[in-house]
């Protein structure tokens, strides 16, 4: 569970910068955890060579403090997984209308595919969500008519364990390594904001900022 909303306006005192960073860490996690929680979902920013950037709508699958790492699942075949390996550095874009907050995040993006971590996760995505994987082209690929991309009979039904492998070799994990956040809490009466950045040793420095 997320800790307690901080609320600067009631308190005796605003909140001390490792409070924000604590409170930053429970949304994240409850995020990943909760399919209902706004930061279930996030926008995820790549360059691309073509458009300059790519902005896209990804689901929060895991959240590890200790490493400062975020994870999302994708299509390996997905234009997302180009431009990654071409520029692993990715913007991460949360907002909560529920709890008033802004985080956006600077990061570098690694790709899992065929490894432990992949097949672990893997493990753990229920068949009818494997037919995310098994569309018959690229995500982005034209097509003559609407289409779901699925065979005949995977539209209404999810498919057998057996079935699913043809989506296996497509699944990849996406691990964002946090190098920079942005906490804004948005109020009627004034906004808050503060950053917090690491450095290549993993030192934290913390700052206010003005909104």
């Amino acid at each position: 569970m997320a800790l307690d909303r901080i609320d600067i306006w009631t308190a005796d005192e605003e909140p001390r910068l490792s409070a924000v960073l604590s409170e930053c860490w429970a949304l994240l996690v409850d995020g990943a955890a909760d399919p209902q929680h706004e930061f279930h979902t996030l926008a995820l920013a790549t360059a691309s060579a073509a458009q300059g950037c790519t902005l896209r709508t990804v689901v929060l699958r895991r959240v590890e403090r200790e490493t400062r790492e975020l994870s999302f699942y994708t299509d390996l075949r997905s234009r997302k997984i180009g431009e990654i390996q071409a520029d692993p550095r990715v913007g991460l874009l949360f907002h909560s209308h529920a709890d008033d907050t802004q985080i956006r995040i600077q990061a570098e993006a690694r790709i899992h595919h065929g490894d432990a971590l992949a097949e672990a996760a893997w493990s753990q995505v229920p068949l009818s969500r494997r037919r995310d994987y098994m569309v018959s082209g690229p995500p982005g690929l034209p097509w003559a008519w609407p289409t779901s991309g699925l065979e005949d009979g995977l539209e209404d039904h999810a498919p057998s364990e057996a079935q699913s492998l043809s989506g296996k070799v497509n699944f990849a994990v996406v691990v964002c390594s946090l190098r920079q956040m942005d906490w804004l809490y948005l109020t009627p009466h004034g906004h808050r904001r503060a950053n917090f950045a690491w450095d290549a040793e993993g030192q934290l420095r913390t700052s206010w900022l003005v909104p």
